[in-house]
């Protein structure tokens, strides 16, 4: 008889590079705003206030949302995964049963391959944006159809997903383990 299984991990995402050219282009944006709000001061007064307080939200919310974790759920088999951002707001990436993984291994040993491979959405939950270190994961779900998911499980999670896949894949993957 076996029993329950459930591993909950959260990864938080470094920033790169990405993530500072938004910030940086965003400040750029607010910096150009508050200017033309100025601007306006002669004709009326009251615009520069509005603006400059609008562009402080608004850099406020772009740049905080830049802070995004991810967190991977595994019970008995079904693997879900989500995004929070600031821990504010979450949003569920994929849904999937272990059964239905096709392909399974590390990301950086097989990125130039999983270029070229047709999949109907592709989903980076990974700590870097380069996938290093990273797993990869190309399965079948309801949600987002044949999905390639880059993402950085611990040693639990990996143990969590092994008794529900499939015997063949599984010992292809891992041999005897």
């Amino acid at each position: 008889m076996m029993t329950d299984i459930f591993v909950e991990y959260m990864v938080k995402k470094k920033i790169g590079g990405k993530d500072i050219l938004v910030c940086l282009g965003a400040s750029v944006l607010g910096a150009i705003l508050i200017f033309v709000g100025l601007l306006l001061t002669p004709i009326m007064p009251m615009i520069p206030f509005l603006v400059v307080c609008g562009v402080i939200y608004g850099l406020y919310w772009v740049i905080s949302s830049r802070s995004v974790e991810f967190e991977y759920s595994i019970t008995n088999g079904d693997i879900a995964i989500d995004k929070i951002m600031n821990r504010r707001s979450r949003k569920r990436l994929t849904s999937f049963d272990a059964k239905t993984i096709e392909e399974m291994g590390k990301y950086t040993e097989n990125a130039q391959k999983l270029r070229s491979k047709r999949v109907d959405k592709t989903i980076f939950a990974s700590e870097t944006d380069d996938g290093k270190d990273a797993w990869y994961v190309i399965a079948k779900s309801r949600k987002t159809g044949l999905t390639l998911l880059v993402f950085s499980p611990d040693e639990r999670c990996i143990d969590a997903i092994k008794p529900f896949m499939d015997r063949r894949l599984k010992f292809e993957i891992f041999g005897r383990n």
